[in-house]
Formats: structure tokens, C-alpha cells, sequence
């Protein structure tokens, strides 16, 4: 047999080269050849598969018999697939190993092509292909840290997309918006005479006066804050020279006080069945409005309140409607608007229904009024987006609550569907209510000389100005 180099198959055992003695087909021994092979190269015998007697399966370590035959020789392969040879192509013999050793083989060869079960079995398949071909293309891990932060934020975004659509306002399936808005660059509001007054709710950050000068800037007709921080039940009281300083900066900007709409702390639940969440929530109540009297103001906004399903609907409203009571005890002339709800979860107030079983329970109807805001109403089911549905949702406030307690309105498009039962503002016409739902409000003159105030997603500083002149330029007629 012509003598051949052995090939390895680490790159460390590149430069080890092993000559093979010469031995002819019928003088082969396995044992003088393993004898051999010990002395030239002991430790390849360990690195090296190829040349162990004993193999072991990847996956439960079983022992498979001893190889009679020698399979170490130039250019040796042992395979399941592949018998072996021995020399080069001239000189090759095929070596037929025992039954039992070839179905040990076999069942090798499969456990390698199932895919790994556990992070163990992927490493070593891993570095098994890298000594096998350390050419080939095999998935790199990142080299860098920007490299593991790219792929970080890869993730993060694209769990991010699978929560938001999983956490989808939307019931059932909607169909893209076609938004097209009405153009406003050449509409001039200072000569434009309208009888709506449009705003949007403003900041009061550095002072309740600065809410004015934001509100003048934005070119408004009203404008709807906080009184004092909604995120806390305490607050600092309201000093007599701020509240003048208020007074004087909105009689000067050209507001009355009926052109402001204050609303109400989040925190608040007067239909609470809980007794320290509703003396809290009363206690805010007395307190904002003595707020709204020592500035000037006539109106105050606030959500009714939630059961927390812990009572009935009813009993929720009777105590919404004995704190408005206690409230008014405690104060001279301010109305308190009560806004309809979307008829999420416990809340109450979503119904036109529920809104008058609170009215019917104030004492002073002079003093009790409701603010009506688009958004909620729509999630409630009123379809405002259709002529129909607009003056259904009319006729029934008629009806059920009368127009008389309407004071004030919300301007807010809906990121939901109709009837969705969802409390989610967008941007006026890019919502399911579209630009066509609130033109039919500004042309309805029934909102006339009442503050409606937007509540709309502030993307930039100037989205309130742009929005309140594409109001005013859909306001063309009044029936």
C-alpha cells in the first residue's frame, strides 16, 4: 500500500502529519496497528473520533462495540451514510463492519439530525461543524457591544409591535384611514366670526396664569386646566395673589368666565363604595370648587365615577349625586358638569340614562349641567361619524337629558370603533369619527356660545392652534 499522510480534523492538528507504515491488505493486524498508531500519536487517539475504538452516542452516552477493523489509514471516513476506504482510489478496500455496529451507527446518525433539546447540545453541534468545516458559512454571534445592543433594540421593538397589537383598541377589524383634511392656509381666522368657542386644555406649569397666555397663543375662544395637580390628593391652597393674577389675565385676553372650563383630579370617584376614597374624593370636590369661586370661574368639569363593581349602578349614582349636594353646600354659584363616560369597565355615566338619574338626584338644578364629549360618546356606541347616527345620538340627549344642562363640550376624535367601549383620544379627522363628524358639530348651533375644548394627542406645540383653525374653517354655516 502506497504511505500517506493522515488528515486531522483540528486546525491544531494541521501541522501533525503521521506517516503510516506501509502494510499490505492480508498482513493488516488490528491489534499492531493500534499499537502503532499509540506510540507515533497517543493523543490523537482522544481528540481524534476517528481513531477511538469505543464511540459513545451524542445523546445517551451508549457504548458501541468494538471496530475489528482497522479505520485508521490515509484518508479514513467513518459514516453511517459512507462505507469506508482504505488507500487512495487505485488501492481501496471496503471494510464491512459488524451487524451490531452498524446499527449502533445508524441510530448515531439520527439522533444527529433531530433537532437539539436542550442549550448543551447546540454548542457542541456547533463546534463539531466548525471542526469539520472551518470555512463554511455558519451564523456568527455579535463581535461587538453595539453589535448586542442593535439586536437588543431589534427585539425590544419587536415585542413592542406584538404588545401594542395584541393590547389593540380596535374590536374586531377596521379598515385603514383615508384621512383627508381640509386646507387651512388660506383661512384667516382673525376675520372669521363664528359663535363656537374653541380651545384646548392647557398647561398651568410656573402659575395658573401662564394657562391664559398659552391659550392666547394658540388663538383660542376657551380653554379648559387643572386647578391644581391631578396627580396628588393634597395641595398647596390657592394664594390670593395668584388667583388675582388669574382673574386679571383673563378678563384682559378678552375670556369671560364662562369661557374656561376647569376639570377635575383623576383621582377622584364620588360613586366609590369605599369610605376613604369617597371622603377624599368629596373633600377635592368642596375644595375645587371654592378654587373656581375665588377666580372668578362658573363651570367645573369632572368624570362621575366608577362602582369598581364592588356595589350597583344605582347605588353608585345616588352617591355621586349626594356629593354634588355637599359640594353645593359648601359653595355659592359654581355649576358643576358632570361628562358623559365611554361606558368602560365600572364606570358610570355612560349612558344618557345614568347622566339624568344624577340630575334627578341634585337638589339645585340650577347648579348642575353636563359636558358632552365626543370620543366617549362614540366608544359608547353614538355614531357621529354618520348624518343618521348624529342626530339619533341628538334626539336622544333631547329626550333623556334636555339641552338646557348642556354646558360644555369635548372635542376628541376616537382611536377606536364604534361602540368599542374605550377611553382613546386621537387628532381631530384622523380618528374613526372623521373630519365630517365634527363639522356636523360645528354647524350645529345647539353649541353655540359654550367652551369646547380639546383634548386631542399634543404631538407638537402647535398641533391645538392648527386644529382649532381647522375647526373654525369647517364652521361656515349654523342651522
Amino acid at each position: 500500500m502506497v504511505r500517506g499522510k493522515r488528515n486531522t480534523n483540528t486546525q491544531g492538528d494541521v501541522d501533525k502529519q503521521i506517516s503510516l507504515p506501509k502494510l499490505l491488505p492480508e498482513e493488516t493486524n488490528s491489534a499492531s496497528l493500534n499499537e502503532d498508531i499509540s506510540k507515533q500519536q497517543p493523543n490523537d487517539i482522544v481528540q481524534n473520533t476517528r481513531g477511538v475504538r469505543k464511540r459513545k452516542s451524542a445523546r445517551n452516552g451508549v457504548e458501541s462495540k468494538e471496530i475489528k477493523e482497522p479505520c485508521l489509514l490515509k484518508k479514513c471516513k467513518v459514516s453511517s451514510r459512507n462505507r469506508t476506504t482504505i488507500g487512495d482510489k487505485n488501492e481501496s478496500a471496503k471494510i464491512k463492519p459488524d451487524i451490531k455496529t452498524q446499527v449502533k451507527k445508524e441510530q448515531v446518525s439520527k439522533t444527529i439530525k433531530k433537532e437539539p433539546t436542550s442549550k448543551t447540545v447546540v454548542k457542541i453541534t456547533k463546534k463539531t461543524e466548525r471542526k469539520r468545516n472551518p470555512e463554511s458559512k455558519i451564523k456568527k454571534e455579535p463581535s461587538s457591544e453595539v453589535d448586542v445592543k442593535v439586536i437588543k433594540t431589534e427585539r425590544q421593538k419587536t415585542v413592542k409591535r406584538s404588545k401594542q397589537s395584541a393590547k389593540s383598541p380596535v374590536k374586531g377589524k377596521s379598515k385603514p384611514l383615508c384621512v383627508k383634511l381640509p386646507v387651512i392656509s388660506n383661512f384667516n381666522l382673525a376675520s372669521h366670526k363664528c359663535e363656537k368657542r374653541v380651545g384646548a386644555h392647557v398647561s398651568i406649569a410656573g402659575g395658573l396664569y401662564n394657562a391664559v397666555d398659552a391659550a392666547v397663543s394658540q388663538r383660542a375662544t376657551a380653554f379648559g386646566l387643572f386647578l391644581k395637580s391631578q396627580r396628588q390628593w393634597n395641595s398647596k391652597p390657592l394664594l390670593d395673589k395668584d388667583a388675582e393674577k388669574f382673574r386679571e389675565a383673563y378678563q384682559t385676553a378678552g375670556f369671560s368666565p364662562g369661557d374656561i372650563l376647569p376639570h377635575g383630579s383623576y383621582l377622584m370617584n364620588c360613586g366609590s363604595s369605599n369610605p376613604e376614597t369617597l371622603q377624599k374624593s368629596r373633600d377635592t370636590l368642596i375644595d375645587e370648587l371654592q378654587r373656581c369661586e375665588k377666580l372668578g370661574l362658573t363651570l367645573y368639569n369632572f368624570h362621575p365615577g366608577s362602582s369598581c363593581g364592588d356595589i350597583t349602578t344605582e347605588q353608585s349614582l345616588g352617591l355621586i349625586a349626594e356629593s354634588i349636594n355637599m359640594a353645593h353646600t359648601k359653595t355659592k354659584f359654581v355649576t358643576t358638569v358632570i361628562e358623559n363616560m365611554s361606558c368602560q369597565g365600572s364606570t358610570v355615566g355612560g349612558k344618557f340614562q345614568e347622566l339624568k338619574a344624577i340630575i334627578d338626584k341634585v337638589k339645585n338644578k340650577s347648579r348642575i349641567g353636563v359636558c358632552l364629549d365626543t370620543c366617549h360618546a362614540f366608544a359608547a356606541g353614538h355614531d357621529l361619524s354618520s348624518q343618521s347616527g348624529f342626530e339619533k345620538m341628538m334626539a336622544e340627549f333631547e329626550t333623556v337629558v334636555g339641552f338646557k344642562y348642556l354646558k360644555a363640550v369635548h372635542l376628541n376624535d376616537s382611536k377606536g370603533v364604534l361602540g368599542c367601549h374605550l377611553d382613546r383620544h386621537e387628532n381631530i379627522g384622523r380618528g374613526h369619527i372623521g373630519i365630517e363628524g365634527f363639522r356636523r358639530v360645528m354647524c350645529d348651533r345647539r353649541f353655540n356660545n359654550m367652551p369646547m375644548v380639546l383634548e386631542t394627542p399634543a404631538a407638537t406645540e402647535d398641533i391645538y392652534m392648527k386644529e382649532i383653525k381647522m375647526l373654525h374653517s369647517i364652521c361656515k354655516t349654523s342651522k
